[in-house]
């Protein structure tokens, strides 16, 4: 019998998180070198350039700190801003390590030239409606309408998968990898996740002791490759 991983909803997952984040524990930026490291094995077997697509939310935020380790790594990042609000911390981070920002139209006038896009739109954030809009949504149907699609690595989840029931409309960009942080999300095992995500890498950010106290929303025989956070920071 396969070992079954436990997942659990949003709101547990930002409960666990709450005592953590109040005590200044940066989970975001151990989450970022965790995705970064990730994405760098990939480029390693195939070199590519990066386009990430940026949300307003702390996933964009998780993205940009991500593309700024991966710019010190010496790999040719672009970032696309998809919203007006951005994590500003991140961004400045990312641009200062050599992250060039790109507009949405020049990001879908060369999409042919990135290997690699990394999914930071949306995550799991409350939110009535998880559809793609504006320019988020007409660069995800751009690469959808591509012959050959670059990799995808998702941040967290795939933008516009729900968390807690796996619904998604049809404008979801599939992931190669999800990089899922503290625990796999309910939304990842259950409707269109386990077609959206892909192989599920899972960031150990110490969130097990107050997961324990709550209990998985489900059990899924799914491989998780599980990622220890480096906490250097």
């Amino acid at each position: 019998m396969p070992q079954r991983t436990p997942a659990y909803t949003a709101d547990a997952v930002r409960a666990a998180e709450a005592p953590l984040l109040a005590a200044g524990q940066p989970l975001m930026q151990w989450a970022a070198q965790a995705l970064a490291e990730i994405v760098a094995a990939e480029l390693e077997s195939t070199p590519a350039r990066v386009l990430v697509l940026t949300g307003a939310g702390d996933n964009g935020g998780d993205a940009l700190y991500a593309a700024a380790d991966l710019a010190r790594r010496g790999e040719q990042v672009d970032a696309v801003l998809v919203r007006d609000r951005v994590h500003r911390g991140a961004l400045d981070s990312a641009t200062a390590a050599g992250a060039r920002v790109v507009s949405v139209s020049d990001a879908r006038a060369q999409l042919t030239e990135y290997g690699l896009v990394l999914d930071g739109i949306l995550g799991i954030g409350r939110l009535g409606d998880r559809r793609l809009r504006g320019s988020a949504r007409a660069l995800v149907e751009s690469l959808l309408a591509l012959a050959e699609r670059p990799r995808v690595v998702a941040v967290d989840l795939p933008s516009g998968l729900d968390p807690d029931e796996g619904t998604a409309d049809a404008g979801v960009l599939p992931a190669d990898i999800t990089v899922t942080f503290g625990a796999v999300k309910v939304g990842l095992v259950r409707g269109r996740g386990p077609d959206l995500a892909g192989r599920v890498h899972l960031v150990d950010l110490g969130l097990e002791p107050a997961l324990r106290r709550a209990h998985p929303a489900a059990t899924s025989p799914i491989t998780v490759v599980r990622v220890p956070a480096r906490h250097r920071f």
